[in-house]
């Protein structure tokens, strides 16, 4: 068996049979470590990511009393639907039983 050196802890293992590239070993603290490193590398890679996330949620923010108002005026359209999805999940539940 090929034994590989952890990135992490710098111990010997085994790797997984299935996943024989494997570079960090089974040891929980070693893969939470690597899971840090790889989301720190992703949010290297895609800085804009957050900024664009960041621009959403501003834009619903000021959009709220908008659609609070929306919301208030249609109060049926709300109803209906809730009346269609429950008949529609009693069908299911008849259907499958």
């Amino acid at each position: 068996m090929i034994k590989k050196r952890c990135q992490i802890c710098g111990k010997e293992f085994v790797p997984d049979k299935y996943h024989p590239y494997q570079k960090v070993c089974s040891n929980p603290s070693c893969q939470h470590q690597r899971q840090l490193l790889n989301q720190k590398r992703w949010r290297e890679k895609n800085p804009d990511y957050f900024k664009y996330k960041e621009k959403k949620t501003a834009w619903e923010r000021q959009r709220a009393q908008y659609l609070k108002m929306w919301r208030e005026a249609h109060k049926e359209y709300f109803k209906e639907y809730r009346k269609k999805k429950s008949f529609k999940e009693k069908q299911k539940l008849g259907a499958s039983s």
